[in-house]
């Protein structure tokens, strides 16, 4: 009897331990199943920038319901459902983790832990996005804006990179290859979309490369090639050549960096320039060059590369370019068969001509009018003589208004400030000297200024050689100043270092540096040009490479 009661006791207490048991694991369970004890707003930004691995900071705000809970279990999860790699674990009361640099996984796991050390079976998770690539800035560009050769200065401009917000800092470098960085110019904000880059040497590029979150430079980088742009000043000297020879050509001067070239056009386009190149003028991006032999005016670009060949026939025959000048948007030539032809700038063609005298000669502008010096010049020997006008050309109607007559065989010609024109009469090689004459601007009156064979004008100073022969054929030269504004003589003697110039044959002002510029020829030899101050003094002599230097032409423009 006593052995069935400790039996039943014992029963008893058995059923009354597994129960509680029971019931303890199924509490476990309905607290863990309540969404109160899970974290919640859970976010994640991968701050590597590595391509396969993860870091950065874990956020969540704590469960409602603590009172259970002791930590959070971190774990890595590919399929956002299995933990698969345990991370850490944290108390209860954290709301975030540091994840240091791992193994990209797509999921982050945060499961409940309660205080008998019972890992819930559910759990809040963040997706993650592994991000790479986007540590780079695009669009990189940059233009140079000091005109000086092989020193850079200017706006270096990017789009920054998508992921911007992981980053710490952008460092901007120079570098030879484009692979090797080589001198720290600046490290910025990675928000920042530009960085003015002050004057320096030359480098080959620049690269912009970003830091991660900690300060660790990513492996990807942009990079751009540098073009250096500079400045190109200097003038352009036409040597005429020998009538019949097609022997002319263009040199070029630089001013900055004393370098001299001969053969410009030649170089630039595989073929002579052509035959009696008479007159160049350099207007907006382009020059214009009358060759008068060939009868062709050809159009290039700064460099002298040929843009296009202008031929224009009457009848049977080529026209014949003689002077150039520019004027409101459009260039100007005169043909030897008695027209003035206006150059659309833009199609690059003849697009109208006018009547004017015989055999036209230098044409300039001034007051909305072109000034044509008529000169006859082929009918010296016939009884027409000859011509003694220039001709005026309305701009805005292009038709010839007056004829002004002056002493015979009107050639070069220039204009002061005020529109006055100044024109040189070549005479007839006798009695009749070379004569220098002003027109006036507004009543066109013709007054004698003195005697004079070229000249050029710059600033209201008019620089003049006159060139004639003693009885016994010496040429006896002299170099004058006439001031345009006071309407005086300046000087006889322009050059006053003691310098000989000998057979001068052209002289242009420089308006950039005031320089005065005299060709010589002896109509056998390559030509010299002097380079002179405005006050006289030799700076530079050159063997212009070419026969007989009919002008200097001023040029300057940025090469890129």
């Amino acid at each position: 009897m006593k052995m069935n009661k400790l039996f039943n006791v014992l029963c008893l207490i058995s059923l009354l331990t597994f129960s509680f048991i029971s019931c303890s694991d199924d509490d476990d369970n309905d607290f863990f199943n309540s969404v109160e004890t899970l974290p919640t707003d859970i976010a994640f930004l991968d701050v590597n920038l590595k391509g396969g691995e993860i870091s950065g900071e874990l956020t969540w705000k704590k469960p409602i319901n603590t009172s259970e809970l002791s930590s959070i279990v971190i774990y890595a999860s590919n399929d956002g459902t299995t933990k698969e790699a345990r991370i850490d674990e944290v108390s209860i009361d954290k709301e975030k983790y540091t994840v240091e640099a791992r193994n990209y996984t797509k999921y982050l796991l945060l499961v409940p832990k309660n205080k008998k050390d019972v890992e819930g079976s559910t759990f809040a998770k963040v997706e993650i996005t592994d991000e790479t690539g986007n540590n780079v800035v695009t669009d990189l560009t940059f233009e140079d804006t000091d005109y000086t050769k092989d020193k850079i200065a200017g706006k270096l401009s990017w789009t920054k990179a998508s992921g911007y917000i992981n980053l710490s800092k952008l460092i901007i470098y120079t570098s030879e290859d484009g692979t090797i960085k080589k001198d720290k110019l600046a490290e910025v904000n990675p928000d920042m979309e530009e960085y003015t880059i002050a004057s320096r040497d030359l480098s080959k590029y620049f690269i912009v490369v970003a830091t991660d979150a900690e300060n660790t430079e990513v492996e990807d980088f942009a990079k751009i090639e540098v073009k250096d742009a500079y400045e190109v000043s200097g003038v352009y000297i036409l040597n005429s050549g020998k009538m019949g020879n097609n022997n002319s050509n263009i040199s070029f001067y630089n001013f900055l960096t004393t370098e001299f070239k001969t053969k410009v056009f030649e170089s630039a386009n595989g073929t002579s320039l052509g035959d009696t190149g008479q007159d160049m003028v350099v207007y907006g991006s382009k020059m214009y060059i009358a060759v008068y032999g060939s009868g062709v005016i050809y159009v290039t670009d700064k460099q002298g590369k040929k843009l296009a060949a202008i031929e224009s026939v009457k009848g049977d025959k080529k026209q014949q370019p003689r002077g150039l000048t520019s004027y409101e948007g459009k260039v100007y030539a005169t043909l030897y068969d008695g027209y003035l032809a206006k150059i659309d700038t833009t199609k690059l063609e003849i697009e109208s001509q006018v009547a004017v005298g015989r055999n036209p000669e230098y044409v300039r502008a001034a007051n909305n009018k072109l000034y044509v010096a008529n000169s006859g010049g082929l009918d010296y020997n016939t009884p027409l003589g000859y011509d003694k006008t220039v001709s005026v050309v309305d701009v805005a109607t292009f038709r010839e208004t007056e004829k002004i007559p002056v002493v015979i065989n009107p050639d070069k010609m220039a204009v002061d400030s005020e529109g006055d024109i100044y024109v040189i009469s070549n005479g007839n090689y006798g009695d009749i000297p070379n004569t220098l004459q002003r027109i006036d601007a507004s009543t066109h009156k013709v007054t004698n200024v003195g005697n004079a064979t070229w000249m050029s004008m710059n600033n209201d100073k008019l620089y003049i050689i006159y060139s004639q022969y003693d009885a016994n054929w010496n040429q006896v030269v002299s170099y004058h100043v006439f001031d345009a504004k006071t309407e005086k003589m300046l000087t006889d003697k322009f050059i006053t270092d003691g310098t000989t110039v000998n057979k001068p044959f052209s002289i242009n002002a420089d308006p950039v540096n005031n320089y005065v510029y005299i060709g010589t020829s002896d109509y056998t030899n390559n030509g010299d040009m002097y380079i002179f101050t405005s006050d006289g003094k030799l700076v530079k002599k050159l063997d212009t490479g070419g026969l007989n230097p009919a002008g200097a032409y001023f040029a300057s423009w940025i090469i890129r």
